[in-house]
């Protein structure tokens, strides 16, 4: 009848503003019995505790946006230095050379293009240096390229610490190093800097606890007296430099117009010299080498290059320039066919011909393919160790040691006769010889010529000859010029003999008649007509 049968609610306590005003929500459901309608049960529900968990939940939905915003403003911070650090970073190896901190090669064109056009105006006088580190693949080779590293850092750090600050210094690649003076300076100025850096830069460098012994070669330009252009700087001192390689290394040289012409002359012989052993027109001369009795004992195979316009070309003007080319490897090649065809002939004769000895470089063998190689060769064109033997001098000869392409283990596991040749002019070193194990030792002519005489060159000889034979070496005396000197060298215990005293080199068909005369004389060899008389074994 419209009548409150029954009624309950929460707690009607004041909720505040948002129970006030967050409205309800009202429902009505009739309550029956047997089909009749006895009554209407109504609920009435509050919004306030909606709206407080919605807010909670907007709450913690803007908290969480605002952390990510946040977060999301740090790290696109940290984005953006990241990136201005990688772009300064790029900047700076686009100018600079990584390991020393110099500039590098690009940047460094730029100077020099603005220095040589203020010099070629007239309103500078500058210099440029080239500074190439002496003998730098030695330390790759012996200590590994760490150490290589280390002392270029080093180098770097030391021409840093000496170039003024108008002046640029820069690693052009490599072991190659340039100081670009940009403060007006004339030739002494630059001679004097130049002497500064051979000798502050050749200084031992320490790595870990090995002490690694460094020079420096420098060739050094003028601008705008040498050059106007930065191609042409670069062109002059560049020639400079080689010239102070020429020089002995561990020096300096000062570009001059003469120098371009040595260098033309340099290219054309090495373009003729590589012609030459593309056509195999490289020949070998034959010195003998006699032993205490004067018999023909073995011969020293030499290089001989007789060309069409130039005539006989000196061994000492082709063999540096076949060397510093490369072409040194395929020359000592052409050498090994000569011989084997020189060889052929001698047998066609009927000649019974003693061992021969060639020369080596240790810039024959740079990759262990060369290497290979050159041992093919051999096998292919028969030349035995019983037909062969090898000298090397003791410059080569120690540079290669170490290297992962020396041929001297091979060749002596092979059977080869090695023999050290100039010996005394170069590191000398006991240590080297016991690590050799050569067969022979040839002293160099500079202690033979007047060991007659005695004194120091008789001291020398006699020193070397008991070193020789204490590591049962058998000892060869280069240089023989006089009678009084070999007699004094048999006395001395000398075991062979060699030199224009005794027997120029000769040509294939003259060491031919030589090996005909031995035969003779030792009953071996009888001439067509029936005459065997012996000939002479020397010739004045």
């Amino acid at each position: 009848d419209g009548r409150v049968l029954a009624q309950w609610s929460r707690d009607q306590a004041d909720g505040g503003w948002l129970q006030r005003h967050g409205g309800s929500v009202d429902v009505a459901a009739p309550v029956q019995a047997n089909g009749a309608a006895l009554a209407e049960l109504r609920v009435q529900a509050l919004r306030a505790g909606m709206w407080r968990a919605l807010g909670a939940t907007m709450a913690a939905v803007l908290a969480i946006m605002g952390a990510a915003l946040v977060t999301t403003r740090l790290a696109a911070n940290r984005l953006r230095a990241d990136v201005r650090a990688a772009e300064e970073r790029t900047r700076y190896l686009a100018h600079h050379d990584p390991l020393t901190g110099l500039v590098n090669r690009a940047a460094f064109a730029v100077g020099l293009e603005g220095t040589t056009q203020t010099a070629r105006e007239g309103r500078l006088q500058a210099a440029l240096l080239l500074v190439d580190v002496d003998n730098f693949k030695l330390v790759n080779d012996l200590h590994g390229h760490a150490a290589g590293d280390h002392v270029l850092r080093t180098l770097g750090e030391r021409l840093r610490r000496m170039i003024r600050t108008d002046d640029l210094g820069a690693r052009l690649g490599g072991d190659e190093f340039a100081v670009l003076i940009r403060t007006p300076t004339g030739e002494d100025g630059a001679r004097r800097v130049a002497d500064t850096l051979v000798r502050e830069l050749s200084r031992r460098i320490t790595l870990e606890g090995v002490l690694l012994d460094v020079s420096v070669s420098v060739g050094v330009a003028l601008l705008p007296r040498d050059a106007q252009e930065p191609s042409r700087a670069m062109h002059c001192a560049d020639v400079a430099l080689y010239q102070a390689k020429r020089n002995g290394k561990d020096s300096w040289a000062m570009y001059a117009p003469a120098l371009d012409e040595a260098q033309r002359e340099r290219q054309d012989l090495e373009r003729d010299l590589r012609e030459a052993v593309a056509a195999s027109a490289l020949e070998l001369e034959y010195q003998p080498i006699f032993d205490t009795e004067g018999r023909l004992a073995s011969f020293e195979a030499l290089a001989r290059w007789r060309h069409a316009g130039r005539g006989w070309v000196s061994p000492g003007a082709f063999i540096p320039v076949a060397e510093d080319s490369g072409l040194i490897f395929e020359l000592g090649l052409a050498l090994l066919k000569r011989l084997r065809t020189d060889l052929d002939g001698w047998a066609r004769l009927g000649l019974q011909v003693p061992s021969v000895a060639l020369n080596l470089s240790s810039r024959q063998f740079r990759r262990v393919e060369q290497r290979d190689r050159f041992l093919a060769a051999l096998q292919e064109l028969g030349l035995t160790p019983q037909v062969v033997e090898f000298e090397l001098t003791e410059t080569s000869v120690f540079e290669d040691l170490d290297s992962d392409a020396s041929i001297l283990p091979r060749l002596r596991a092979l059977g080869y006769t090695l023999a050290i040749d100039d010996f005394g002019t170069g590191y000398s070193s006991l240590a080297y010889l016991r690590r050799l194990k050569c067969r022979k030792l040839k002293i160099d002519r500079v202690f033979v010529l007047g060991v007659a005489q005695g004194g120091d060159a008789q001291m020398l000889v006699e020193s070397i000859l008991r070193v020789g034979h204490a590591m049962d070496m058998v000892v060869v005396a280069e240089g023989v010029e006089t009678a009084s000197d070999q007699r004094k060298l048999i006395q001395l215990g000398c075991d062979l003999f060699q030199g224009f005293g005794l027997s120029r080199p000769l040509q294939p068909d003259r060491a031919a008649a030589l090996m005909e005369q031995q035969a003779i004389a030792d009953g071996r060899y009888e001439l067509a007509s029936g005459d065997t008389r012996p000939a002479p074994l020397f010739e004045a």
